[in-house]
């Protein structure tokens, strides 16, 4: 593709991972978006726009979108284009949504459009797995809706299923004004774990996967639940145990922590209303100094987007 007379717009959207029995490998696209718009330029260079990335200072080497880049030109032994690139993001940073795999992603799918598409989706995703250490996130930022996934790493590939999420269900999302650090919550793991804490979460694993296909809400509910990671990370956390308590009392499927938290999403039924959820979550999770900010949050079942528009002369 050349930007000589078009430039690229590029979408990626957020995700959750991490979810519930399913750690490090299933992930679910979500309606907020990393948006980048990419021209030819004389000297590369990047415009951070919104209230999360306005004024952001970053370097070559912390920047994903152009580590990205800059990878699979030199897997292709090409030197890449000089681009002006556009950054807007409706994806809070550090709050567990998949803001750096969605960034990582964005990078990827902007140097495959400019190279002609050497790689296929499955290459896109390893490589995006190897940076990430795990394909949750930037297999749902990929390729949208539900995508379970298991590494090979020795083969260097990711054997995945992609599906759509169930209609009758709806996410509420609550993400906290403070942030949370990823190699803090993953510190709080322990190195070993006990058989039965294992075994706990093998048996609502097999449940979680089956009412993902099946819309079984019982068998999600109970898939939901998790002993490996949300217990040591709930501390981090405040209201998300509480609400763990209450969800028979609210009515809902599930709360899960989304990534590392500290956004927490709770699961309910898409016919019901969900205004006290929406007030209960709020109250629950509000602390001194902070606002959490609580929506209804859809899932995204396309994935990434490339549009161009012509430029004007």
């Amino acid at each position: 593709m050349s930007l000589a007379e078009e430039r690229m717009i590029v979408r990626v959207p957020a995700s959750t991972a991490n979810l519930g029995s399913g750690f490090d490998s299933i992930g679910i696209a979500l309606q907020l978006y990393l948006t980048l718009e990419v021209e030819k330029a004389e000297k590369t260079h990047f415009v951070w726009k919104g209230k999360d990335l306005e004024g952001l200072e970053i370097s070559e080497e912390d920047n994903l979108i152009l580590q990205a880049i800059l990878r699979l030109y030199s897997l292709c032994n090409q030197n890449p284009p000089q681009l002006r690139i556009e950054v807007s993001s409706e994806i809070p940073l550090t709050r567990g949504l998949g803001s750096s795999a969605s960034a990582y992603v964005g990078g990827l799918v902007i140097a495959n459009e400019l190279l002609g598409h050497p790689f296929t989706i499955e290459e896109l995703l390893w490589l995006a797995t190897e940076e990430e250490g795990h394909p949750d996130n930037v297999g749902a930022s990929l390729l949208g809706g539900v995508v379970m996934a298991s590494v090979d790493w020795d083969q260097k590939k990711v054997v995945y299923h992609k599906q759509s999420f169930p209609i009758q269900w709806k996410w509420i999302a609550a993400i906290p004004s403070y942030t949370l650090s990823t190699a803090l919550a993953r510190n709080l793991l322990p190195e070993q774990y006990p058989k039965q804490d294992a075994i706990y979460n093998l048996s609502r694993y097999g449940m979680l996967v089956s009412s993902l296909m099946t819309g079984n809400r019982a068998g999600m509910k109970m898939g939901l639940q998790d002993a490996l990671h949300q217990p040591y990370r709930s501390q981090l956390i405040p209201g998300f145990e509480e609400l763990l308590r209450r969800q028979d009392e609210l009515n809902m499927i599930g709360f899960v922590i989304s990534g590392a938290g500290p956004t927490v999403l709770g699961l309910m039924e898409e016919v019901e209303d969900h205004e006290q959820v929406v007030n209960e979550m709020r109250n629950v999770m509000t602390i001194a100094g902070h606002t959490v900010e609580v929506f209804p949050l859809a899932v995204d079942q396309e994935g990434f987007s490339v549009q161009r528009v012509a430029v004007r002369t």
